[in-house]
């Protein structure tokens, strides 16, 4: 296989060329982009081997074929990352200029800090469902004091009923039970049930005050928060498109996460997002692992609903979507 250099037949003069002293770092190039070849080509009949044995087990193949085909992908998988490593020494020892992603500008740093301070900033704020809870506690102040005006007319119409009536009347009977009924309850109101309402009603106030407050003073931050996520997303996405567009060699993470290259299509425009999200992540956190994306996993000690963790999550799921 050649590589652009002169071989054996290439050149009529190639006597006079093979005279000279062979080059030692072309050779031991010239070796690695064998082994790289011998390696792709082994993956290449792994991967044939591979979907000819998914085609027999969804035609109906014996028993423990399965089994087979994982243990195939766990070869052709091995040898994709050999493949892979390989590729990054050859073209290191090219002079292929490297690239380090993490290392961004200050201006960039303070973008990620600023639009890191979001989720907290949004937990200062009271939610729909908090503020609908303190209008129902006023709502039901007005509730509680209609219940008194129905049960004072309620009353009246009794007293109505009993000047009206012989005392030994029926309706006069059920009249003073109805009395001592709605006598009752109109003290439950007025002592118990009134009183309560007015205070729950009034705290209820008091915090859509401070609600108010709050919003008046963090909405400004959030929408700053979120100018600077916006300002952070397209320097990140232009750092690595710039970085694609020079043919540097990417770091190990980035491959290892989302591979060499956007794919075709309409899925090209979430790749990217996803790149740029998961660089703005390691810029944030200040992730410097050289082969894990996304750094160390969270320990079993670990609160798991902390923004960071998340967020990890979220990118974990979309790197899992972009997986052919």
């Amino acid at each position: 296989m050649s590589h652009g250099y002169a071989t054996y037949g290439d050149d009529p003069e190639f006597s006079q060329e093979y005279l000279e002293p062979p080059d030692p770092t072309r050779r031991d190039l010239d070796e690695l982009f064998a082994a790289v070849d011998g390696l792709r080509e082994a993956g290449d009949r792994l991967g044939q081997d591979v979907a000819d044995l998914t085609e027999r087990l969804e035609s109906s193949a014996p028993d423990g074929e399965d089994d087979r085909i994982d243990r195939l992908a766990r070869q052709l998988e091995r040898l994709q990352q050999q493949v892979g490593v390989l590729e990054r020494a050859v073209r290191v020892s090219d002079g292929v200029p490297q690239v380090n992603l993490d290392d961004v500008a200050p201006e960039t740093r303070a973008l990620a800090a600023e639009a890191a301070r979001w989720d907290d900033l949004h937990k200062e704020l009271v939610t729909k469902e908090q503020r609908a809870r303190y209008a129902e506690e006023i709502a039901h102040l007005d509730s509680v004091r209609s219940a008194l005006s129905r049960c004072d007319t309620d009353l009246l119409e009794v007293v109505c009923v009993l000047a009206s009536t012989d005392r030994g009347a029926r309706a006069r009977g059920d009249a003073e039970s109805s009395l001592r009924a709605l006598s009752t309850r109109r003290r439950t109101l007025l002592d118990e049930e009134i009183p309560a309402a007015a205070a729950a009603a009034d705290q209820a106030r008091l915090a859509l005050r401070e609600a108010d407050a709050v919003e008046t003073r963090v909405v400004p931050q959030l929408e700053r928060a979120e100018r600077a996520w916006h300002d952070l997303q397209v320097r990140l996405r232009t750092r690595i498109t710039d970085a694609l567009g020079s043919n540097a060699l990417l770091p190990t993470w980035f491959g290892t996460a989302l591979g060499v290259a956007p794919p075709s299509g309409t899925s090209g425009d979430v790749w990217i997002r996803t790149a740029a999200s998961v660089l703005a992540y390691r810029v944030t956190f200040g992730v410097t692992d050289l082969a894990l994306p996304l750094g160390t996993p969270a320990g079993e000690d670990t609160d798991t609903t902390e923004r960071r963790w998340t967020w990890r999550a979220r990118l974990e799921s979309d790197l899992d979507a972009l997986s052919p």
